[in-house]
C-alpha cells in the first residue's frame, strides 16, 4: 500500500479554506456595510495571514463569498477590492493626486532594497528620472531604434540549448529573453551569466512582496550580486555610446541630478522587475497551453512558417531585420491573439492605489464610498474571466482576439474587460516592447525547435499543463515547471 504525505501547499490550502469558513460563519451576524467587509478574529492583522498564506486563492474565496466589490484588514491597512471592468477602468483613469500608487512602489522597493531610509529617493528616480526616459525611447515610434539587435541575442540563447536531453520549459524560454531585453538597458558592460542570480532572486519575488518571511540566503545574495553588476553596467555607460542605450540615458539621469548608486542601482533593478515579471510567466503559460492543444500548436506554427516567408523570404532575414514595426502585421494575427490571450487568463491583480482624499469611485449605476487613507486593490481577474465577455472564458482560445481586419496588435482589447497592460494613467510602458519581446522569442522557438512536453506521470498518456500556484501575485504563477525535450527543425 502507497502511504500519502500531504504537501505544504495542500496543507496551506486546508488551513486557510477552514479558517476562512470558521470565520465567516462566526462572524455572518456583523452588521452590514458597503463595501461588505471580510470579517477576521483579529484587531490590525485582520486577514493577514490568510492573504499571505495565498494571495490569488484568499481573493478568489472572497470574491465568491462576498462578490466583486469588498474589504479586507491586512496588517493595518483598510483595503477595498475591486473587480468589476468599470471599477477598475474607472480607478486607473482616477488622477494620481486621489488615488496613488506610490504605497505600492514602496512596496516593490522592499523587494529590491532593505534599507527603508532609501525609498523616498528610489521612488524619485524611479518615477521622475527614469520614466522619462522609458517614455521617449519605449514609445512604439521610437522602439526600433533600441530593439536592432534583439533578434540576434535570442537566436544566439537559443543556439546554446540542449537537444535531444530533459531541459526546462521556464529556462528554455526566459533566458533568451532575460539577456536580450537586460542588453538594452544596461549596456555594453552586461554580463548575460548574471541571469542565474536574477532567477534565484526572481523565483522568490511572490514572497518577497506579499511579506511573507522566508529565509533563503542564496536569493538575498544573488540580489546583492545584481545591485553591484547593475552599478557596474551603469557607471561605465555613456550616452554617445550606441552599445549601451538605454543604459547610457540612465547613467547621464543618475549623475546629471546626483543620485547616490545605492538608490539609483535599486531603482533600475525594479524597472527590471517591471519588464521582466509578468512577461516571464506570460511566456511560460503562452508555451504551456500551446502544448497541451496540438491543434492550436499546429496552427500558430504554420502561421509563423508562412508569415517568415512572406514578410522577410527566410529565417536568417528574420533574424537581421525583425522590428517591432514589422511584426505589428495582420501576417502574424495569430500570433498576436495568442499573446493578447495568454496575457488575459494570466492577469491576476493591476497593483495597489492609496487614496489621498474621500472621494466616490464609480461602478455602473452605484457609487464605492473610499476614504482617505483607505487602500484601492484593482483585481480584474472576474472582469476579464466573465462569460458574458468571453465566451468559454477559462479556456485557452487560439484565435479569441483574431480580428476579420487587422488595425494593431492591442486594438482587437478595445470594447473589452482588459488590464493585461493597465490603462489610463498606469498603462504599462513597456507594453509595445514586451508584444515585441513574445513575438521574436515564439517566432524563433518554434522555428528552430520541434517541441516535447515530459508528462511527470511516466505512466500517463496526456500530457497537461501544472496548475495555478495559490501564492500568485500580479500574474499567475506555475505550481512547478515543464520539462521538454528540443530537437532541430532547421538549421542555421
Amino acid at each position: 500500500m502507497t502511504s500519502y504525505v500531504p504537501t505544504a501547499a495542500q496543507i496551506s490550502t486546508v488551513i486557510l479554506g477552514l479558517g476562512f469558513f470558521f470565520i465567516t460563519r462566526v462572524m455572518a451576524k456583523k452588521k452590514s456595510t458597503y463595501p461588505p467587509e471580510v470579517p477576521s478574529l483579529l484587531p490590525w492583522f485582520g486577514s493577514a495571514f490568510g492573504f499571505v498564506s495565498g494571495p490569488s486563492g484568499f481573493l478568489a474565496l472572497c470574491y465568491a463569498k462576498f462578490g466583486p466589490v469588498f474589504k479586507i484588514l491586512l496588517g493595518g491597512r483598510n483595503i477595498i477590492v475591486v473587480s468589476t471592468a468599470e471599477a477598475v477602468h474607472n480607478a486607473l483613469f482616477t488622477d494620481y493626486r486621489v488615488l496613488t500608487n506610490r504605497a505600492e512602489h514602496y512596496d516593490h522597493f522592499h523587494a529590491v532594497c532593505n534599507d527603508t531610509s532609501l525609498y523616498p529617493t528610489i521612488f524619485d528616480t524611479f518615477s521622475h528620472k527614469l520614466f522619462p526616459v522609458l517614455d521617449r525611447r519605449l514609445s512604439k515610434r521610437a522602439l526600433d531604434s533600441v530593439t536592432t539587435d534583439f533578434a540576434e541575442t535570442v537566436f544566439r540563447r537559443l543556439k546554446l540549448q540542449s537537444m535531444g536531453e530533459p531541459v526546462s520549459l521556464r529556462r528554455s524560454l526566459t533566458e533568451p529573453v532575460y539577456v536580450a531585453v537586460t542588453a538594452i538597458f544596461l549596456g555594453s558592460k552586461f554580463s548575460p551569466d548574471s541571469y542565474e542570480d536574477w532567477f534565484d532572486f526572481w523565483t522568490t519575488l511572490p514572497l518577497r512582496l506579499v511579506g511573507r518571511p522566508f529565509w533563503s540566503f542564496p536569493s538575498t545574495r544573488a540580489r546583492g550580486r545584481l545591485l553591484d553588476h547593475i552599478t557596474t553596467c551603469l557607471q561605465a555607460a555613456s550616452p554617445d555610446n550606441d552599445d549601451d542605450k538605454l543604459a547610457g540615458d540612465f547613467s547621464k539621469a543618475i549623475r546629471e541630478n546626483n543620485i547616490p548608486w545605492e538608490a539609483a542601482s535599486p531603482a533600475v533593478l525594479a524597472v527590471m522587475l517591471a519588464l521582466h515579471t509578468n512577461l516571464f510567466n506570460n511566456l511560460f503559460w503562452l508555451f504551456s497551453w500551446l502544448l497541451a492543444d496540438p491543434r492550436a500548436f499546429s496552427s500558430l506554427r504554420d502561421e509563423i512558417d508562412k508569415g517568415v516567408r512572406k514578410e522577410f523570404g527566410n529565417l536568417q532575414s528574420f533574424i537581421s531585420e525583425a522590428s517591432p514595426r514589422r511584426l505589428d502585421s495582420a501576417t502574424f494575427a495569430l500570433l498576436n491573439s495568442a499573446i493578447l490571450e495568454a496575457t488575459r487568463l494570466t492577469t491576476l491583480q493591476n497593483g495597489v492605489r492609496l487614496a489621498e482624499s474621500d472621494f466616490q469611485l464609480k461602478d455602473g449605476e452605484t457609487t464605492i464610498p473610499v476614504r482617505k487613507g483607505e487602500y484601492v486593490l484593482l483585481y480584474p481577474r472576474p472582469a476579464q474571466q466573465n462569460d458574458a465577455s468571453y465566451p468559454d472564458p477559462q479556456k485557452f482560445v487560439l484565435d479569441r482576439f483574431l480580428q476579420s481586419e487587422y488595425q494593431s496588435e492591442l486594438t482587437p482589447t478595445s470594447g473589452k474587460p482588459y488590464f493585461a497592460f493597465g490603462a489610463g494613467k498606469h498603462v504599462c510602458k513597456g507594453r509595445y516592447l514586451a508584444m515585441f519581446e513574445i513575438k521574436v522569442l515564439t517566432i524563433l522557438y518554434l522555428s528552430l525547435f520541434d517541441v516535447t512536453p515530459i508528462p511527470l506521470d511516466s505512466q500517463s498518456l496526456k500530457w497537461e499543463p501544472p496548475q495555478f500556484s495559490p501564492q500568485s501575485i500580479g500574474t499567475t504563477h506555475p505550481t512547478h515547471d515543464v520539462f521538454v525535450k528540443l530537437r532541430p527543425r532547421v538549421t542555421l
